[in-house]
Parts: C-alpha cells; sequence; structure tokens
C-alpha cells in the first residue's frame, strides 16, 4: 500500500512527538519541584461572640455610615452567635480548627528563562474542605537582574504576606491578625494574591541586597473588587539578617462593596515594615495607614514582635494594635480601635515540624474590632477576651 506524502508526514510528526513526551517523561523530575506544608491548629477564646471569621454576612448602609449585618444561616442553627454559625463565624469559646490547612506548591522550569509557579491550598470553608490555586504565575527572566511575572501572583505588601499560609515559616500560630485579617471590619491592609503582572528587579552590592517590584492588576475584596491597582514595593536586606521593606498601591473600589458611598472611590495603602535575626534574637515589626474614601473606613494598623531562639525553642511577645475611623468628624460610636497582646512559644522538635501554642488577651477600646458583632442588636464581646491556640505545622 502506497503511503501519501500527507500520511507520511504525520508519521513523522507523531514519531516525534512520542519522542519528545519519552524524553520530558525522562527528565520531568529534573524539571518540577514538588513541595508542601501543612497547619493543623486549634484556638478557643473565652467568649460566645466568634473572633476573625470568614463569614460573608449581608451589609446595608443606612446613610450616615452606620453597617446593619445580616445573618449568615438561619438564627435557630447550633452554635449560632449574631446569625453566624460556627462552620464559617471564626474563633469562640466553643473552640475551633478552622485554620487548619494544607498547601502544595508546583513548579515548573519551562526553559532556562520561564517558569511556572503555583500554590494549591486546601481549607476548610462551610463545613467541607476545599482545594483553591492560591497562586499560579509564569515567570520570565529577562536577565539576572530583571523579571516579569504574569498570572495570579503574589501581592508583595507585608513582611510576612507572601508565605502568609506557610505556618512553619513564622514564629507565631498566625500572622498578626489586627494587621493581615481578610475580615472587611480590619483594616483592609493586603490579600495574599492578585491578578495582573508584576516587575520585578534585583541588585546586590557588597552585603546588601535590593528589590523593587511594581505591580498591576485587580484584588478581590470581601464583598467587592479592586480594579486598576497600582502599587511598588521596596526592599533592603543586610547580610540576610536585617531587611526593611516599604509598599504603597491604589485602587478603585468597585462592584458592589459593603457601603454604597465608596462604590468608586480610592482603596489607598502605605505600609513600611522591618525584622530580622541577629545573633538569635528575632524581630518583627510594622505600620500601615488605609484609607477608603469615608472617613469611617479610615485605618492604621501596626505590630510589633520580639522573641528569642534558644535552639529548638523560640519564644516571641507580640503587640498589635487597630484603628477605624478614628478621626476628627466621626461619631465616637462609628469609631473602632482594637490591641492584642500575645506570648508565643515555638518548639522545633524535628525536622521541618514544629509545635506552637499562643496565649492572647484581645482588648476592645471602641467598637468591637474584629469580632463578628457589627449590627446595633448584635450580643458584644466582653471588653477584655482570652485566647489560647496551639499548632503542628511541617514542611515537606
Amino acid at each position: 500500500m502506497l503511503i501519501t506524502q500527507k500520511r507520511l508526514a504525520t508519521i513523522i510528526i507523531s514519531s516525534s512527538l512520542l519522542m519528545v513526551q519519552s524524553v520530558y517523561a525522562a527528565d520531568w523530575t529534573e524539571k518540577v519541584t514538588i513541595r508542601g506544608f501543612a497547619s493543623a491548629v486549634y484556638q478557643q477564646t473565652d467568649d460566645p461572640v466568634f473572633f476573625n471569621g470568614d463569614c460573608a454576612r449581608e451589609f446595608a448602609d443606612n446613610g450616615s455610615g452606620v453597617v446593619v449585618a445580616q445573618p449568615c444561616a438561619n438564627s435557630t442553627d447550633p452554635g449560632t452567635v449574631n446569625g453566624v454559625t460556627p462552620a464559617n463565624g471564626g474563633i469562640n469559646e466553643d473552640g475551633s480548627f478552622r485554620r487548619t490547612r494544607i498547601g502544595l506548591n508546583i513548579n515548573a522550569n519551562i526553559n532556562e528563562r520561564v517558569t511556572l509557579q503555583t500554590q494549591f491550598l486546601v481549607l476548610e470553608e462551610e463545613d467541607e474542605y476545599k482545594m483553591h490555586l492560591d497562586w499560579g504565575f509564569i515567570s520570565v527572566g529577562l536577565n539576572d537582574n530583571n523579571t516579569v511575572r504574569a498570572g495570579e501572583l503574589r501581592l508583595p505588601v507585608g513582611l510576612v504576606n507572601e508565605f502568609q499560609s506557610v505556618g512553619f515559616s513564622f514564629p507565631w500560630i498566625e500572622a498578626p491578625q489586627l494587621f493581615y485579617t481578610s475580615d472587611f471590619n480590619g483594616p483592609n491592609v493586603t490579600r495574599e494574591s492578585y491578578r495582573g503582572l508584576n516587575y520585578l528587579w534585583q541588585g546586590y552590592a557588597d552585603d546588601w541586597a535590593f528589590t523593587t517590584e511594581i505591580f498591576y492588576g485587580d484584588i478581590a475584596l470581601e464583598g467587592m473588587s479592586l480594579n486598576g491597582m497600582f502599587g511598588a514595593t521596596l526592599k533592603a536586606e543586610w547580610d540576610d539578617a536585617v531587611y526593611a521593606q516599604a509598599s504603597t498601591y491604589s485602587g478603585k473600589m468597585l462592584y458592589e462593596p459593603r457601603m454604597a458611598a465608596m462604590l468608586g472611590e480610592t482603596h489607598q495603602v502605605s505600609t513600611f515594615g522591618m525584622g530580622g535575626d541577629l545573633s538569635s534574637f528575632l524581630f518583627y515589626a510594622e505600620y500601615a495607614h488605609v484609607t477608603m474614601g469615608m472617613d469611617v473606613q479610615e485605618s492604621n494598623a501596626w505590630y510589633t514582635s520580639v522573641g528569642y531562639q534558644f535552639e529548638e525553642i523560640t519564644l516571641m511577645l507580640t503587640y498589635q494594635d487597630m484603628t477605624k475611623g478614628d478621626v476628627a468628624g466621626v461619631d465616637d460610636a462609628l469609631k473602632n480601635s482594637q490591641t492584642m497582646s500575645s506570648a508565643s512559644l515555638r518548639y522545633d522538635f524535628a525536622y521541618n515540624t514544629a509545635l506552637k501554642f499562643e496565649l492572647s488577651q484581645i482588648d476592645t477600646e471602641k467598637g468591637v474590632g474584629l469580632f463578628a458583632a457589627g449590627a446595633t442588636t448584635d450580643l458584644k464581646p466582653a471588653d477584655s477576651v482570652n485566647m489560647f491556640g496551639m499548632a503542628l505545622e511541617v514542611l515537606f
């Protein structure tokens, strides 16, 4: 039987593809790296009102800046407090494992200049565990100092923001909650990722390393979207021991923001932080200022954390402060002010495995802070609430 030229070409192409696939199958381990992490977390307060949850409650503005919160679920469900169920409420006196999570990083070297980086995260959402793409982007190295990236990117705002899901990477059970929270009632400083573009420059001089990131895109906020976000981050690091970072970004708030008066307004964020590890002495400190188009939503958040590492044992003391709407012209009833003091102990009892314990005191000076008690008819938390936490962290 004669083989036509077209048929011959098809055979040659198919054979070539099989050969290529065999080559890739043989060396995929050299091109792909897989890493993972897991955190088993338990936290409990001595108050019935949920703290720092992820309930997607609907809010309405009564025209004077007062927010009325709607229930997350039927108020007759067991364990419901202020219309918030344990499944999406946060932490209260009944205890919660909601911060338990498992993550997987899969990175692939496409060629000498292009890489693909991803992080998948599995965590509990509404009574079941779900997997979602935390971030995933293509990185193109222009040369040794310049890189362009595109996709779902890590937002470079905050000292630990780009790895805050990886509990093993820092000494606390969670990154400071009054600063890094995604709760709308918080300062709205940062999120872990955004969709867009990023330009990265890295340079070195003696013992110093410098990084500049310029980023553009959209970021999902709770109940709204931040569009046309543009920002920059500058970072300097000395001798792999001490580092400082400054960031700023802004964008337009669109798509049904929590308050109608915020629609089309600018969300502006500025942060500065320092951290380091000097002869086993650890320290972190960050400050952020946020404006969202309304005086009642203007926020300041900061924290400082210091500690010492005794071989396998690390002790940390942390103080956090968040104020919201604390400006002239805002009624005292609409102001929000909360502080949090914590003592953390970390024990690295095995390779890439750490056990953590944490005691915290949450003081609410004005408003309700991160407690789920936004409606006027809600049960309010005590002025001072104690919280206990423990976590088992692994890296693999």
